[in-house]
């Protein structure tokens, strides 16, 4: 296809402008073009991809030079293609897919989009409501305190040159403070005291906030460069990623390595023996994936957004929850939804067992801790694919990660913010809000964890078809970092800063700092919305009169639609 018209350099070493603005609708069935070109195992019936519908405003809604929405459209194309090959398979079609480009701007916020009893979940948070439906599960990791509020950010390290690291204090941030000699009892009053007190030690910038701008001004030179304060991280097995430029990263041994996987990347194993086709079942229910059966070993975000994307096209998933692990919690009332969900201790082994005979009966397994972790609990891939030659049927299984399958970064823990900050995201971001260059801010929602969940589910779709048509078993390889990469691509291309201008300018979206966590920037762009209209077409959402967390529940609804509407993904809220 002919190359997309940019210019470097707008917002630093690697970055790529489009020459002149693309209405969403026609940029995303150009990148769609780009995609299919690039993926290994997409459709090959030239049909299926014309008949793709995009429509919505011509112009975007997230603020930044990134394109989520237009990713999260496009990729939710892809599923919705693979799905119709699916439903081929099975002796019907569901028609043309179509994808509501305004719908598919919510969707990176969509675990925050939800309401009970006409009560936002934001008010919930506020009133205290949000805490009291079922367990504690993120055993307040974050809101315990501002000091553990703050252990995740970007600060400045000590080079001459801007340089910025993402401090994460992960979901065990009494144990990260400790580690840098940092109290994480400390007795602050506010989120930005706390900032002000990690600055000197950990890295060393101070601000002043003011009504109508955000200032920064270097005080101390901390004793970390960046690249001593990875080698802490890596020392100490945490979280902690240099805010690099695109160009940096590409650089980078790990950046090459991730740049030789396409986004969407899943292969037949070939080193089992040669199973047989597996037919898809025969339902009632016309979603693609109706009778398919998915294990899902996750928390946080990323996994269970993969799930219930999975669930959203019929599957039966089946997510298994450790007792111990936080997880938080109000995310459960969005990701959790049409699953059946099972607490399992891996180390006891009577729940070892009765979770191995779950895996035995299904179809996929979806895993998302660091590369290892799993294994050593007896459900890795070699375990898996094991179980399931023994059956004599094959089995799709997905790894995700923040940086990759392979390579020098591969066992580093990462979440969003992490992938953020390697692959240039965040650096583009702190460029195009008009920061000194090297300064880096989160891009306003965790686009990186949701969208990971589409190009997840997109892999498993495909494997499953490929599964039906050839047999066999098959890996998928799902990472945060590359679904960021991919963003600032040249042939993606980043809008220019007249169009970041007109967002802004259409929305009054709150000031974005380095300081803020992901859900400060979140709660500023919902704000900004409701403001603006964006969240008040019903048509986006699904409601279930009654469910586990109440009367009156509200989320976002899938992003796909078919001409034949029974084929339509849709979430059954499982009461038990």
């Amino acid at each position: 296809m002919t190359n997309h018209k940019t210019i470097e350099g707008v917002y630093g070493p690697g970055s790529y402008t489009d020459v002149t603005f693309i209405p969403v609708p026609q940029d995303c069935e150009r990148v769609l073009k780009w995609v299919a070109s690039t993926t290994p195992g997409f459709a090959k019936e030239p049909t299926l991809l014309k008949e793709v519908v995009f429509h919505g405003d011509d112009f975007p809604h997230i603020p930044g030079p990134l394109k989520p929405g237009v990713l999260s459209a496009v990729i939710s194309a892809v599923a919705g293609i693979t799905a119709r090959e699916i439903c081929k398979l099975k002796g019907f079609d569901t028609g043309p897919v179509s994808i509501d480009t305004d719908q598919a701007a919510l969707f990176p916020a969509s675990a925050s989009l939800m309401s009970i009893g006409g009560k936002t979940g934001f008010e919930m948070a506020e009133d205290g409501s949000l805490w009291k439906l079922g367990t504690d599960l993120d055993k307040a990791a974050l809101t315990k305190n501002p000091m553990h509020y703050r252990s995740w950010a970007f600060y400045q390290t000590k080079e001459v040159l801007p340089t910025y690291v993402y401090v994460m204090g992960s979901l065990d941030p009494a144990s990260y403070l400790k580690a840098f000699g940092l109290d994480s009892e400390a007795p602050v009053k506010s989120n930005d005291e706390a900032y002000a007190l990690l600055i000197p030690r950990l890295l060393p910038f101070s601000y002043r906030l003011t009504h109508d701008s955000y200032n920064l001004q270097k005080t101390v030179f901390s004793s970390y460069s960046a690249p001593e304060f990875e080698l802490k991280c890596l020392e100490l097995g945490v979280c902690g990623q240099t805010g690099h430029s695109p160009a940096a990263w590409r650089e980078t041994l790990m950046g090459k390595r991730l740049a030789a996987h396409p986004l969407l990347n899943y292969k037949r194993v070939i080193e089992v023996p040669d199973l047989p086709p597996v037919p898809f079942p025969t339902t009632s229910d016309k979603r693609a994936l109706a009778g398919i059966k998915i294990i899902e070993f996750s928390r946080v975000i990323a996994a269970p957004a993969l799930g219930a994307v999975l669930t959203s096209f019929g599957a039966e998933v089946i997510k298994i929850n450790s007792p111990y692990l936080p997880d938080p919690n109000a995310l459960q009332i969005t990701l959790t939804a049409g699953k059946s969900t099972q607490s399992a201790d891996l180390n006891n082994p009577q729940d070892v067992e009765r979770v191995r005979k779950l895996v035995e009966e299904a179809d996929v397994v979806v895993q998302g801790f660091r590369k290892g972790a799993i294994e050593r609990k007896g459900f890795g891939l070699n375990d898996v694919l094991a179980m399931a030659n023994k059956r004599g049927k094959g089995i799709v299984y997905l790894d995700l990660s923040c940086y990759g399958p392979d390579g020098t970064y591969a066992e580093r823990p990462g979440y969003q913010q992490i992938a953020d900050a390697a692959s240039g995201a965040s650096y583009l971001c702190g460029s195009a809000y008009g920061f000194p260059a090297g300064t880096s801010v989160l891009p306003s929602l965790p686009i990186a964890d949701m969208v990971a969940g589409l190009t997840g589910a997109c892999e498993v779709l495909m494997a499953l078809r490929d599964r039906a048509v050839h047999g066999g078993s098959y890996h998928c390889n799902t990472v945060l970092t590359s679904v960021d990469t991919i963003q600032c691509e040249k042939e993606f291309g980043l809008y220019s800063p007249e169009i970041v201008k007109r967002t802004q300018e259409k929305y009054n979206f709150a000031p974005m700092t380095p300081d803020l966590h992901v859900e400060d920037l979140l709660v500023g762009v919902l704000k900004a919305w409701a403001k603006g209209g964006l969240l008040e077409n019903q048509a986006h959402y699904q409601r279930f009169d009654d469910s586990p967390f109440g009367k009156d529940h509200v989320i976002l609804a899938p992003l796909v639609h078919f001409e034949d509407k029974q084929a339509d993904p849709v979430c059954f809220m499982r009461l038990k």
